[in-house]
Protein backbone atom coordinates (compact mmCIF):
# COMPACT_ATOMS: atom_id res chain seq x y z
CA UNK A 1 0.00 0.00 0.00
CA UNK A 2 1.69 3.60 -1.07
CA UNK A 3 1.13 6.67 1.20
CA UNK A 4 0.98 10.08 -0.02
CA UNK A 5 2.80 13.55 1.91
CA UNK A 6 0.29 15.82 2.03
CA UNK A 7 0.48 18.25 -0.21
CA UNK A 8 -1.80 21.33 1.63
CA UNK A 9 -2.75 22.01 5.22
CA UNK A 10 -5.91 19.67 5.89
CA UNK A 11 -7.57 22.47 8.05
CA UNK A 12 -6.96 25.58 5.89
CA UNK A 13 -5.60 24.63 2.47
CA UNK A 14 -2.60 26.68 2.90
CA UNK A 15 0.52 24.89 0.58
CA UNK A 16 2.18 22.25 2.16
CA UNK A 17 5.56 24.69 1.75
CA UNK A 18 4.63 26.75 4.59
CA UNK A 19 4.93 23.70 6.98
CA UNK A 20 7.59 23.33 9.54
CA UNK A 21 8.91 19.97 10.80
CA UNK A 22 7.98 19.48 14.29
CA UNK A 23 9.13 15.72 14.84
CA UNK A 24 9.90 12.73 13.45
CA UNK A 25 9.34 9.30 14.59
CA UNK A 26 10.43 6.06 14.47
CA UNK A 27 8.73 4.60 11.14
CA UNK A 28 5.27 2.91 12.23
CA UNK A 29 2.79 0.49 10.98
CA UNK A 30 -1.00 1.65 11.27
CA UNK A 31 -2.20 2.01 14.73
CA UNK A 32 -5.57 0.84 13.83
CA UNK A 33 -4.33 -2.15 12.77
CA UNK A 34 -4.86 -5.50 14.65
CA UNK A 35 -3.50 -8.59 12.97
CA UNK A 36 -5.29 -12.04 13.12
CA UNK A 37 -2.14 -13.87 13.15
CA UNK A 38 1.58 -13.62 14.21
CA UNK A 39 2.57 -13.99 10.91
CA UNK A 40 0.39 -11.15 9.43
CA UNK A 41 1.22 -9.42 12.46
CA UNK A 42 5.57 -9.81 11.95
CA UNK A 43 5.05 -8.63 8.15
CA UNK A 44 2.63 -5.43 8.57
CA UNK A 45 3.69 -2.70 6.79
CA UNK A 46 5.57 0.39 8.28
CA UNK A 47 5.12 3.88 7.42
CA UNK A 48 6.90 7.74 8.27
CA UNK A 49 5.39 9.53 10.49
CA UNK A 50 6.05 13.16 10.47
CA UNK A 51 4.56 16.06 12.33
CA UNK A 52 4.02 19.31 10.96
CA UNK A 53 2.81 22.47 11.80
CA UNK A 54 0.42 24.97 9.19
CA UNK A 55 2.02 28.53 9.56
CA UNK A 56 -1.57 29.73 7.79
CA UNK A 57 -3.63 28.15 10.42
CA UNK A 58 -1.35 26.49 13.15
CA UNK A 59 -2.69 23.01 12.85
CA UNK A 60 -0.57 20.10 13.83
CA UNK A 61 -0.49 17.65 11.34
CA UNK A 62 0.97 14.74 10.09
CA UNK A 63 2.48 14.63 6.82
CA UNK A 64 2.16 11.16 5.69
CA UNK A 65 -1.47 10.41 3.82
CA UNK A 66 -2.42 7.48 4.28
CA UNK A 67 -6.11 7.14 2.04
CA UNK A 68 -9.49 6.59 4.21
CA UNK A 69 -10.60 3.50 2.71
CA UNK A 70 -7.70 1.67 4.23
CA UNK A 71 -7.60 3.44 7.64
CA UNK A 72 -11.32 2.63 8.32
CA UNK A 73 -12.87 -0.48 6.05
CA UNK A 74 -12.32 -2.55 8.67
CA UNK A 75 -12.72 -0.43 12.06
CA UNK A 76 -11.66 -2.43 15.63
CA UNK A 77 -12.99 0.27 17.97
CA UNK A 78 -16.80 0.67 19.35
CA UNK A 79 -17.41 2.67 21.55
CA UNK A 80 -19.86 1.72 23.12
CA UNK A 81 -17.69 -1.29 25.00
CA UNK A 82 -15.49 1.36 26.58
CA UNK A 83 -17.36 2.50 30.48
CA UNK A 84 -15.41 6.11 30.28
CA UNK A 85 -16.69 7.14 26.51
CA UNK A 86 -19.95 6.02 27.36
CA UNK A 87 -20.18 8.64 30.55
CA UNK A 88 -18.68 10.69 28.46
CA UNK A 89 -21.48 10.91 26.36
CA UNK A 90 -24.21 10.80 28.55
CA UNK A 91 -22.83 13.74 29.72
CA UNK A 92 -22.65 15.51 26.55
CA UNK A 93 -26.50 14.59 25.54
CA UNK A 94 -27.31 16.42 29.02
CA UNK A 95 -25.74 19.51 27.41
CA UNK A 96 -26.95 19.20 24.06
CA UNK A 97 -30.43 18.37 25.63
CA UNK A 98 -30.13 21.49 28.04
CA UNK A 99 -28.53 24.01 25.69
CA UNK A 100 -30.78 23.00 22.16
CA UNK A 101 -34.11 21.76 24.48
CA UNK A 102 -35.73 18.15 24.16
CA UNK A 103 -39.39 18.73 22.96
CA UNK A 104 -39.12 20.77 19.34
CA UNK A 105 -38.30 18.12 16.78
CA UNK A 106 -34.89 19.67 15.62
CA UNK A 107 -32.62 17.72 13.23
CA UNK A 108 -29.00 16.68 14.72
CA UNK A 109 -26.38 15.13 12.52
CA UNK A 110 -23.60 13.24 14.05
CA UNK A 111 -20.16 13.26 11.90
CA UNK A 112 -18.20 9.91 12.80
CA UNK A 113 -21.37 8.55 14.82
CA UNK A 114 -19.17 5.12 15.31
CA UNK A 115 -22.38 2.75 17.19
CA UNK A 116 -24.66 4.78 18.14
CA UNK A 117 -23.51 5.70 21.82
CA UNK A 118 -24.89 9.47 21.37
CA UNK A 119 -27.12 9.21 18.96
CA UNK A 120 -28.93 6.42 20.58
CA UNK A 121 -29.17 8.69 23.96
CA UNK A 122 -30.71 12.06 22.48
CA UNK A 123 -34.22 13.21 22.89
CA UNK A 124 -36.96 11.10 20.85
CA UNK A 125 -38.65 14.17 19.73
CA UNK A 126 -35.18 15.17 17.40
CA UNK A 127 -34.57 13.46 14.11
CA UNK A 128 -31.07 11.98 14.78
CA UNK A 129 -28.91 11.56 11.63
CA UNK A 130 -25.36 9.48 11.86
CA UNK A 131 -22.87 9.73 8.53
CA UNK A 132 -20.07 7.52 9.30
CA UNK A 133 -18.50 4.49 6.49
CA UNK A 134 -17.26 2.56 8.92
CA UNK A 135 -17.95 -1.21 9.59
CA UNK A 136 -18.91 -0.68 13.04
CA UNK A 137 -21.20 2.28 12.29
CA UNK A 138 -23.61 0.08 9.91
CA UNK A 139 -23.86 -2.72 12.54
CA UNK A 140 -25.01 -0.12 15.10
CA UNK A 141 -27.73 1.17 12.86
CA UNK A 142 -28.96 -1.75 12.34
CA UNK A 143 -30.09 -1.74 16.15
CA UNK A 144 -30.54 1.61 16.25
CA UNK A 145 -33.44 4.17 15.97
CA UNK A 146 -31.30 6.67 14.24
CA UNK A 147 -30.46 7.14 10.31
CA UNK A 148 -27.72 6.10 8.84
CA UNK A 149 -25.36 7.69 5.82
CA UNK A 150 -22.73 4.88 5.62
CA UNK A 151 -20.16 7.53 4.03
CA UNK A 152 -17.69 9.41 4.42
CA UNK A 153 -19.21 13.17 5.21
CA UNK A 154 -18.65 15.67 2.49
CA UNK A 155 -20.85 18.55 0.52
CA UNK A 156 -21.55 16.49 -1.73
CA UNK A 157 -23.28 13.63 0.81
CA UNK A 158 -25.27 17.21 1.93
CA UNK A 159 -26.67 17.78 -1.19
CA UNK A 160 -27.60 13.96 -2.44
CA UNK A 161 -29.43 13.59 1.18
CA UNK A 162 -31.18 16.63 0.68
CA UNK A 163 -29.88 17.72 4.08
CA UNK A 164 -28.66 21.27 1.94
CA UNK A 165 -29.60 23.81 5.12
CA UNK A 166 -32.25 21.13 7.13
CA UNK A 167 -29.74 20.65 9.92
CA UNK A 168 -30.23 22.83 13.94
CA UNK A 169 -27.51 21.54 15.11
CA UNK A 170 -24.54 18.72 14.84
CA UNK A 171 -21.22 17.79 15.94
CA UNK A 172 -18.32 15.45 15.49
CA UNK A 173 -16.68 13.91 18.96
CA UNK A 174 -12.90 12.57 18.60
CA UNK A 175 -13.19 11.57 14.77
CA UNK A 176 -11.87 14.70 12.59
CA UNK A 177 -8.49 13.69 13.42
CA UNK A 178 -9.18 10.74 11.31
CA UNK A 179 -10.56 12.96 8.23
CA UNK A 180 -8.04 13.62 4.92
CA UNK A 181 -9.70 16.84 4.40
CA UNK A 182 -11.18 18.95 7.15
CA UNK A 183 -11.86 21.44 5.55
CA UNK A 184 -14.54 19.70 3.13
CA UNK A 185 -16.08 18.82 6.68
CA UNK A 186 -16.37 21.88 7.78
CA UNK A 187 -17.58 23.40 4.12
CA UNK A 188 -20.12 19.99 4.45
CA UNK A 189 -21.45 21.53 8.19
CA UNK A 190 -21.80 25.22 6.92
CA UNK A 191 -23.65 23.90 3.59
CA UNK A 192 -26.32 21.52 5.99
CA UNK A 193 -26.70 23.82 8.83
CA UNK A 194 -29.67 26.28 8.90
CA UNK A 195 -28.72 30.29 9.74
CA UNK A 196 -28.01 30.55 13.44
CA UNK A 197 -27.54 26.45 13.71
CA UNK A 198 -25.14 25.04 15.95
CA UNK A 199 -21.62 23.11 15.09
CA UNK A 200 -20.24 21.30 18.12
CA UNK A 201 -16.52 20.24 17.94
CA UNK A 202 -14.98 17.32 20.31
CA UNK A 203 -11.35 17.48 19.53
CA UNK A 204 -8.14 16.28 21.34
CA UNK A 205 -6.24 19.24 22.80
CA UNK A 206 -3.17 20.19 21.33
CA UNK A 207 -1.74 22.08 24.95
CA UNK A 208 -2.56 18.97 26.67
CA UNK A 209 -0.99 16.66 24.63
CA UNK A 210 1.86 18.82 24.56
CA UNK A 211 1.99 19.76 28.45
CA UNK A 212 2.02 16.28 28.75
CA UNK A 213 4.35 14.62 26.51
CA UNK A 214 2.14 12.17 24.89
CA UNK A 215 3.68 11.10 22.20
CA UNK A 216 1.55 8.41 22.31
CA UNK A 217 -0.99 10.06 20.97
CA UNK A 218 0.89 10.66 17.53
CA UNK A 219 0.17 8.03 14.48
CA UNK A 220 -1.45 7.85 11.21
CA UNK A 221 -4.90 8.06 12.04
CA UNK A 222 -4.36 11.04 13.94
CA UNK A 223 -4.33 13.31 10.67
CA UNK A 224 -4.25 16.56 12.44
CA UNK A 225 -4.20 18.11 16.21
CA UNK A 226 -5.95 20.71 17.30
CA UNK A 227 -5.34 24.40 19.35
CA UNK A 228 -8.31 25.94 20.00
CA UNK A 229 -6.92 29.38 18.08
CA UNK A 230 -5.96 26.79 15.31
CA UNK A 231 -9.91 25.50 15.29
CA UNK A 232 -11.25 28.98 15.28
CA UNK A 233 -9.38 30.21 12.63
CA UNK A 234 -10.54 27.53 9.89
CA UNK A 235 -14.17 27.51 10.89
CA UNK A 236 -14.29 31.06 10.95
CA UNK A 237 -12.77 31.47 7.27
CA UNK A 238 -16.38 29.48 6.77
CA UNK A 239 -18.79 31.86 8.43
CA UNK A 240 -19.02 30.31 11.76
CA UNK A 241 -18.28 32.20 15.35
CA UNK A 242 -16.72 30.93 18.14
CA UNK A 243 -19.17 30.66 21.30
CA UNK A 244 -17.75 28.38 23.78
CA UNK A 245 -14.91 26.17 24.77
CA UNK A 246 -14.87 23.66 27.42
CA UNK A 247 -11.64 21.82 28.18
CA UNK A 248 -12.88 18.02 29.26
CA UNK A 249 -10.12 15.22 30.98
CA UNK A 250 -11.04 12.76 28.42
CA UNK A 251 -8.00 10.95 26.30
CA UNK A 252 -5.83 12.96 28.53
CA UNK A 253 -7.21 16.56 27.28
CA UNK A 254 -10.30 17.56 25.10
CA UNK A 255 -11.33 20.59 23.57
CA UNK A 256 -15.58 20.81 23.18
CA UNK A 257 -16.36 24.06 21.21
CA UNK A 258 -19.72 25.47 20.39
CA UNK A 259 -20.04 27.30 16.89
CA UNK A 260 -22.89 29.47 15.54
CA UNK A 261 -23.13 29.18 11.90
CA UNK A 262 -23.71 32.82 10.10
CA UNK A 263 -23.10 34.25 6.47
CA UNK A 264 -19.54 34.99 5.45
CA UNK A 265 -16.32 34.90 6.64
CA UNK A 266 -15.74 35.84 10.40
CA UNK A 267 -12.97 37.58 12.29
CA UNK A 268 -10.12 35.26 12.72
CA UNK A 269 -7.73 35.10 15.76
CA UNK A 270 -4.12 36.78 14.96
CA UNK A 271 -0.70 34.79 15.07
CA UNK A 272 -1.11 31.65 13.12
CA UNK A 273 2.75 31.75 12.73
CA UNK A 274 3.27 32.14 16.69
CA UNK A 275 5.14 28.60 17.60
CA UNK A 276 2.90 26.93 20.10
CA UNK A 277 4.12 26.51 23.31
CA UNK A 278 5.51 22.83 24.15
CA UNK A 279 6.77 21.67 20.72
CA UNK A 280 10.50 21.47 22.01
CA UNK A 281 9.04 19.90 25.51
CA UNK A 282 7.22 17.03 22.85
CA UNK A 283 10.73 16.01 21.00
CA UNK A 284 12.75 15.88 24.38
CA UNK A 285 10.03 13.49 25.67
CA UNK A 286 10.19 10.79 23.10
CA UNK A 287 13.88 11.38 22.39
CA UNK A 288 13.95 10.26 26.24
CA UNK A 289 11.04 7.52 26.32
CA UNK A 290 13.08 5.23 27.73
CA UNK A 291 14.36 6.81 30.08
CA UNK A 292 11.27 7.12 32.11
CA UNK A 293 10.41 5.21 35.61
CA UNK A 294 8.04 2.95 33.72
CA UNK A 295 10.70 2.25 31.09
CA UNK A 296 12.98 1.33 33.41
CA UNK A 297 11.05 -0.43 35.77
CA UNK A 298 10.24 -2.55 32.54
CA UNK A 299 13.75 -2.90 31.70
CA UNK A 300 14.97 -4.06 34.98
CA UNK A 301 11.97 -6.98 35.24
CA UNK A 302 12.91 -8.46 31.75
CA UNK A 303 16.33 -8.83 32.80
CA UNK A 304 15.75 -10.44 35.49
CA UNK A 305 13.29 -13.16 33.74
CA UNK A 306 10.07 -11.48 35.08
CA UNK A 307 6.65 -11.26 32.47
CA UNK A 308 5.20 -7.93 31.86
CA UNK A 309 2.19 -7.23 30.20
CA UNK A 310 0.65 -4.41 29.05
CA UNK A 311 -3.35 -3.15 29.36
CA UNK A 312 -5.15 -1.75 26.51
CA UNK A 313 -4.78 -2.50 22.83
CA UNK A 314 -5.70 1.32 21.41
CA UNK A 315 -4.00 3.12 19.06
CA UNK A 316 -1.80 4.46 21.53
CA UNK A 317 -0.81 0.63 22.64
CA UNK A 318 0.29 0.44 19.50
CA UNK A 319 2.44 3.55 19.04
CA UNK A 320 3.87 2.76 22.70
CA UNK A 321 4.84 -1.29 21.90
CA UNK A 322 6.71 -0.16 18.60
CA UNK A 323 8.44 2.75 19.42
CA UNK A 324 9.56 1.13 22.66
CA UNK A 325 10.35 -2.40 21.20
CA UNK A 326 13.05 -3.40 23.20
CA UNK A 327 10.25 -4.23 25.64
CA UNK A 328 8.96 -7.47 25.27
CA UNK A 329 5.31 -7.46 26.60
CA UNK A 330 3.88 -11.27 27.08
CA UNK A 331 0.81 -10.26 26.40
CA UNK A 332 -1.76 -6.85 26.08
CA UNK A 333 -4.95 -7.23 27.94
CA UNK A 334 -8.15 -5.81 25.94
CA UNK A 335 -11.71 -5.73 27.02
CA UNK A 336 -12.78 -5.20 23.12
CA UNK A 337 -14.91 -8.08 21.64
CA UNK A 338 -13.26 -6.84 18.83
CA UNK A 339 -9.79 -6.85 19.53
CA UNK A 340 -9.60 -10.10 21.93
CA UNK A 341 -7.44 -12.78 19.97
CA UNK A 342 -5.79 -10.46 17.94
CA UNK A 343 -2.62 -9.82 17.83
CA UNK A 344 -0.35 -5.95 17.87
CA UNK A 345 1.54 -5.67 14.61
CA UNK A 346 5.07 -5.84 14.30
CA UNK A 347 5.89 -6.42 17.59
CA UNK A 348 3.24 -9.69 17.42
CA UNK A 349 1.95 -9.02 21.00
CA UNK A 350 -1.25 -11.47 21.65
CA UNK A 351 -4.15 -9.43 22.63
CA UNK A 352 -6.45 -11.51 25.99
CA UNK A 353 -9.50 -10.65 27.61
CA UNK A 354 -8.54 -9.43 30.96
CA UNK A 355 -8.88 -12.99 32.79
CA UNK A 356 -5.15 -13.12 31.82
CA UNK A 357 -4.43 -11.28 34.66
CA UNK A 358 -4.73 -13.77 36.63
CA UNK A 359 -4.35 -16.84 34.80
CA UNK A 360 -0.71 -15.46 33.17
CA UNK A 361 0.23 -13.54 35.88
CA UNK A 362 2.83 -10.50 35.45
CA UNK A 363 5.42 -8.83 37.30
CA UNK A 364 3.95 -5.21 35.96
CA UNK A 365 1.24 -4.64 33.53
CA UNK A 366 1.68 -1.19 31.69
CA UNK A 367 -1.21 1.01 31.44
CA UNK A 368 -1.13 1.90 27.81
CA UNK A 369 -4.76 2.70 28.01
CA UNK A 370 -3.49 5.62 30.68
CA UNK A 371 -6.86 8.16 30.01
CA UNK A 372 -9.02 5.30 31.66
CA UNK A 373 -6.32 4.13 34.35
CA UNK A 374 -8.87 4.72 37.23
CA UNK A 375 -11.39 2.33 35.72
CA UNK A 376 -8.70 -0.22 34.56
CA UNK A 377 -7.17 -0.55 38.26
CA UNK A 378 -10.54 -0.61 40.10
CA UNK A 379 -12.46 -3.30 37.61
CA UNK A 380 -9.07 -5.83 37.84
CA UNK A 381 -8.43 -5.99 41.58
CA UNK A 382 -6.72 -9.75 41.57
CA UNK A 383 -3.71 -8.42 39.61
CA UNK A 384 -1.13 -8.56 42.09
CA UNK A 385 1.53 -7.67 40.72
CA UNK A 386 2.69 -3.77 39.92
CA UNK A 387 0.44 -0.92 37.87
CA UNK A 388 2.50 1.14 35.63
CA UNK A 389 1.96 4.25 33.51
CA UNK A 390 3.80 5.44 30.93
CA UNK A 391 2.93 9.37 30.93
CA UNK A 392 3.42 9.94 34.23
CA UNK A 393 2.05 13.41 34.43
CA UNK A 394 -0.86 12.54 32.58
Amino acid sequence: MRYTLTSRCRGCHASAAGFLPVLAMEPMPLAGMFCRTVAEAEEAAVFPLTWVRCTGCGAVQVAEDIPDGHLFGEYNYASSTVPGLVRHFAGFVDELAGFHGTDRPLTYLEIGCNDGVLLRRLPSAWRRVGVDPSDVARRGAEAGDWELINLPFTPEVVRAHGLEGRVDAMSGSNCLAHISDLREVFAGAALALKPGGHLWVEVHDLAATLRGGQWDTIYHEHKLEWSEPALVRCLARLGFVHEATRRLPLHGGLLRARFRREAGPQPMPEGAGDPEPGLTDLRVAYARRAETPAARELSRLLESGRRISAYGAAGRANVYLNQMRHLRFAHIVDEAPLRAGKFIPRTATPIVRPEALVELPSAACLITAWNYREDIIRKNPAHAGMWLTAFEDV
